[in-house]
């Protein structure tokens, strides 16, 4: 039987302020403000296999590989018919990457670092103004990989604002490798960000990148020594190397991370803990909001909430990592992407 509601109207109505006063104040809401994506691609749909293709949260946690096929094999099979509720999917053609990225970023707040050819951020840009940062993306392993010299008269003419992505990792070259020495000279003499990949490659990555190695990020410590003016931030946060990140993060203080593709290849409670073990350790001030979106616009909005879905986050963490801490570290190159404001 309904029992009746014996409290006034009038009593009701002014109870509501109250709540909503209360939700506003909760220390851990989620952050809803503007959001700075400091790790996206300008990728075609085909980038990652056939197109339409479609990935799972947490699906590098879960591959059963049996070895009787070839594994790109399977990892196409994966993406085609991605095996859980709700993929995250990708689109058909390369307009489409662009026009569902920039749709999620305008639903969603977010302007962002895109890497880019020249070609393709002029195309990007035209779509969506004042949306983007060019990142100059390297792997000196590339056959036309361009000399450092060439990258500083590009960078001094204003192509580029972030040395982003490097990916030397899947040439087998490492951070402290001498012949990456002079790009890092260079970049540390003009005040160029560095973007690089450490950690996460895809799942079973030497069998489609036979070069690729393993990084610690402890293989940033002579650069990081022999280049102390030098920004850098260390893309997929280093992932799993915890405890080195910390290290890092005690000794060279201008060192950030990103968390791109993180809300991807980990489950959720891994990615949870990996992002606890760093903020409890203090160093919520360097870690930064990147997607990693690639050909799945989704990417975007599964970073965001899974930065807002972490339970030992406050709201004013969740806005430092999704915000804050990119417009301090990128505070010169915003500044000039905003006319100087």
């Amino acid at each position: 039987m309904m029992k009746t509601l014996l409290v006034p109207l009038g009593t009701a109505a002014l109870c509501l302020p109250a709540i909503a006063m209360a939700q506003d104040g909760d220390p851990q809401r989620p952050y809803t403000g503007p959001v700075i994506d400091v790790h996206l691609h300008a990728s075609g749909a085909e980038d990652n296999g056939p197109a339409p293709n479609g990935v799972c949260p947490g699906m590098a946690a879960d591959l059963r590989y049996t070895g009787d096929r070839s594994w790109p094999a399977v990892v196409v099979d994966m993406m085609l018919n991605p095996a859980c509720e709700n993929p995250i999917l990708g689109p058909a053609t390369d307009e489409e990457v662009m026009e569902q990225t920039i749709a999620e970023m305008e639903r969603r707040n977010v302007i962002g670092i895109l890497s880019s050819s020249a070609e393709d951020f002029a195309t990007w840009s035209a779509a969506a103004p004042g949306s983007f940062m060019r990142g100059h993306a390297l792997n000196i392993d590339w056959e036309d990989a361009p000399p450092p010299a060439e990258i500083a008269e590009d960078y001094d003419a204003g192509e580029f604002a972030v040395l982003a992505e490097v990916t030397n990792q899947y040439g087998g070259i490492l951070a402290d490798d001498p012949s990456f020495a002079p790009y890092w000279a260079m970049a540390e003499e003009r005040g160029i960000p560095v973007g690089i990949h450490i950690g996460n490659g895809p799942p079973g990555a030497h069998s489609f990148y036979p070069q690729f190695r393993i990084q610690s990020p402890l293989q940033l410590e002579e650069v990081l020594r022999a280049h102390p003016r030098l920004r850098v931030y260390v893309m997929h946060a280093g992932y799993p190397f915890a405890d080195e990140m910390k290290a890092l993060f005690y000794y060279f203080p201008q060192l950030m991370v990103d968390v791109g593709v993180l809300q991807l290849a980990l489950t959720r409670e891994e990615y949870h803990a990996f992002l606890q073990d760093l903020t409890e350790a203090g160093f919520t001030d360097r870690i930064m909001f990147g997607s990693d979106q690639m050909n799945w616009p989704g990417m975007i909005g599964e970073g965001i909430d899974a930065i807002n879905d972490a339970p030992f986050l406050t709201h004013e963490q969740k806005k430092a990592i999704l915000h804050d801490n990119a417009t301090r570290f990128f505070a010169p190159e915003l500044a000039a992407m905003r006319g100087g404001d």
